[in-house]
């Protein structure tokens, strides 16, 4: 565990903000404080002084007054009507976006750039409600509707224009474009064994093709997706597609016993659209239906799951059980994140998430993939039979025929992915002539841009004083996602990488609008003075929200796979999984037992008594699990079969025991389970006669009793 925080950490170097993106998704004005006026003279420190401080530059935009006044009468309406139970400052939420006091809450909205005031769909207050669901009031449509609606009154209010903190007379580069860069078409990338690859450059057409080089080559049919133009897919409605002929590719290539590996990767760069999708929903599969796969990386809400058939006896043809990540890891997020799934003969299946491994172990352990099927399909975002979808984006995609190794892994991790320019600003103003500052600049999604690895080239004397860069746009300087700000180093000469790290700057009015430039409070002799705006602090963490329940409820798949566990029914019998199938959105979704509904209730008890149906009608199943001695009467009328406690027992006894489990602390002990049982026997054989109550009805008590503990919270909570 260690290891994994130190590789954690590691990590946050090179993708810092990405962690925080819900403060990065909109922006708007950040209004700065006057920092004083300079002549050009040079201070104590001996730095002379750029024309004019950028904080102390005329506001293009409205004062803090209006913008207070137009924010009260609009957007704070809604902000403390709805919001203010958990963002007001006593609450668990973060930042106090709906204190009681008008200037409290704006300085929330706008220091964590919760609005954009600019183009008002795109703020974060909005985007929460329509796109992330996030406690929404009524319909999370119109909700979502309602708030950009305020904010756009609030920026006709005040006759907004996208005016703010102007740096053009500061220490700043001259303005570039994200178009001006230079494309960075290096490949970094470990691609040693790779048999299949998808980085989606198309931008056009109804193909992305399998640039392997492996032949044949597995190229996708695309329906409802569209292009990203920062390369990529996003899975709208539709999937990804091979075909049969070239998908068996991999079959040939891994799972063949002549020559087949026997091991792969699965490798994903995602950004699932939201953490509410399950099934679970089809990020990459290698299947035919719902019911059979060869292989599958899915999502469970926060969840990644790994399916993966093998030969390991208990792994059926549907690769179940699944291995799932932790749920209080919570390692899938609605973000751009590095995936990859591998399966050898020593480890089994693992997970690993941003060159991380998740830590989750697979109990099924190893198994030959002879028993793949080599007439699958390969295809993404769905399942063939169209009723797995999953919603998100995908921007490279790539299966290997051996399993990579952690620093494989990490080399592709910190290759990045999508389209990445080179953008390079001019500084000869306060340098030498043809000094600058270049970047990798590279879209994350929508919403936001990543600018990494600044890097200093001039032919100024060394010694230099490079601190605290910014990154503005379109004249505005956000406030958060700075991590060039805490930058303090001496360039001393040549071409100088000034830091590792890399800043989430949020978009405002697109990729070919967009424009950026650098600002620096000191380089060389000149200085900026800069007043930082104090930046409010989360609660501690012990007071962010109500602790979790230390149980938790089994959501719908792993209900279903304890149901096939505890009763050795296949959960792939035609009827069980038409049940499943149906009644699927009826079962518990998430973990939180406050969640349970009686809805729910009914669900779960649907499937547990299609489970029980299937055990007691076949007399395989049923013989293995009443196994007691003497057997239970199964051919007898019920008054013979249950006519003595004993009797009785040996139908109570099993089922306690296998669903329940013995000397549990936290499971209900035999004796108050017989009492509940014997009740249910004694009412559902009520003027019961031999030929009235037969064994038909025998059997049909059985299934009542097998199916009232196999719904019940004994089974469902853990």
């Amino acid at each position: 565990m260690t290891d994994r925080i130190e590789i954690r950490n590691t990590r946050v170097a090179r993708v810092s903000a990405l962690c925080t993106r819900a403060l990065l998704l909109a922006y708007s004005v950040a209004a700065f404080a006057a920092c004083g006026n300079y002549d050009g003279g040079s201070n104590d420190n001996g730095i002379v002084a750029g024309p004019s401080s950028t904080q102390s530059a005329s506001n293009v935009g409205p004062d803090r007054e209006e913008m207070i006044e137009a924010f009260e009468a609009n957007t704070f309406e809604l902000l403390r009507g709805y919001c203010a139970e958990c963002h007001a400052g006593d609450g668990p939420g973060f930042p106090d976006i709906a204190s009681a006091e008008a200037d409290i809450a704006f300085d929330a909205v706008m220091d964590y750039q919760k609005v954009n005031l600019v183009v008002p769909e795109t703020s974060r207050l909005v985007r929460r409600l329509l796109s992330d669901l996030h406690y929404c009031w009524d319909d999370c449509g119109l909700d979502g509707q309602a708030m950009h609606a305020s904010i756009e009154a609030w920026a006709e209010a005040v006759d907004f224009g996208g005016g703010g903190t102007d740096v053009s007379d500061g220490v700043s580069s001259q303005i570039r474009q994200f178009s001006d860069g230079i494309e960075d078409t290096s490949d970094e990338r470990f691609r040693g064994r790779r048999i299949a690859f998808w980085d989606f450059k198309e931008g056009i057409g109804e193909v992305a093709h399998d640039s392997s080089g492996v032949a044949p080559l597995m190229d996708l049919q695309l329906e409802g997706t569209r292009w990203m133009s920062n390369y990529g897919i996003e899975i709208v409605e539709g999937k990804a597609t091979a075909t049969p002929a070239t998908s068996r590719k991999l079959y040939d290539r891994i799972a063949n016993p002549s020559g087949g590996t026997q091991e792969y990767s699965v490798e994903a760069w995602v950004i699932p659209a939201n953490t509410s999708q399950d099934g679970p929903a089809r990020i990459v599969s290698y299947s035919k239906g719902t019911g059979n796969r060869n292989f599958t990386l899915g999502q469970t809400l926060y969840n990644y799951d790994y399916r993966n058939r093998s030969l390991s006896p208990p792994i059926d043809n549907n690769g179940s059980p699944t291995l799932v990540t932790r749920d209080g890891d919570a390692d899938l997020q609605a973000t751009l994140q590095h995936v990859v799934v591998t399966f050898d003969q020593y480890r089994g299946r693992r997970i690993f998430v941003d060159g991380v491994f998740t830590d989750d172990m697979d109990e099924q352990g190893p198994g030959r993939l002879w028993n793949w099927n080599e007439d699958y399909t390969f295809l993404l975002g769905n399942e063939t039979t169209n009723n797995r979808l999953w919603l998100g984006k995908l921007q490279l995609v790539a299966i290997y025929e051996v399993v990579l190794s952690q620093a494989q892994i990490t080399q592709n991790f910190n290759a990045g992915v999508g389209k990445k320019v080179l953008l390079r600003f001019d500084l000869s103003e306060w340098l030498s002539v043809g000094s600058y500052i270049e970047f990798v600049v590279s879209e994350i999604d929508d919403y936001s841009y990543l600018f990494c690895e600044p890097t200093l080239v001039s032919t100024s004397p060394g010694g230099l004083r490079v601190r605290n860069l910014r990154v503005a746009v379109n004249g505005i300087v956000p406030v958060s996602g700075q991590a060039f700000r805490t930058l303090d180093t001496v360039y001393t000469g040549g071409e100088q990488r000034l830091s590792r790290q890399c800043s989430v700057v949020a978009k405002s009015l697109g990729v070919d609008d967009d424009e950026f430039r650098i600002e620096f409070e000191i380089l060389g002799g000149f200085q900026n003075l800069i007043v930082e705006i104090p930046i409010q602090q989360p609660p501690p963490s012990d007071e962010l929200a109500d602790p979790l329940p230390t149980e938790g409820l089994r959501n719908f798949e792993r209900a279903n796979a304890t149901m096939s566990r505890v009763t050795g029914v296949d959960p792939n019998t035609p009827a069980v999984r038409d049940t499943f199938d149906e009644i699927q959105a009826q079962l518990p979704g998430g973990f939180d037992l406050r969640t349970f509904t009686s809805a729910n209730q009914v669900g779960v008890a649907k499937l547990a008594l299609e489970y029980c149906d299937q055990l007691v009608d076949s007399p395989t199943l049923r013989d293995g699990f009443f196994d007691t001695s003497p057997a239970f009467a199964f051919g007898s009328p019920a008054t013979v079969a249950f006519g003595t406690p004993a009797d009785r027992d040996r139908v109570i006894g099993p089922i306690h025991d296998r669903m329940l489990g013995n000397a549990i602390a936290s499971q209900p002990d035999f004796v108050d389970v017989q009492a509940e049982l014997d009740a249910l026997i004694d009412q559902l054989t009520l003027g019961c006669d031999a030929a009235s109550c037969g064994s038909d009805r025998t059997r049909t008590i059985v299934k009542a009793l097998c199916a009232s503990v196999l719904s019940s919270a004994g089974v469902l909570v853990h």
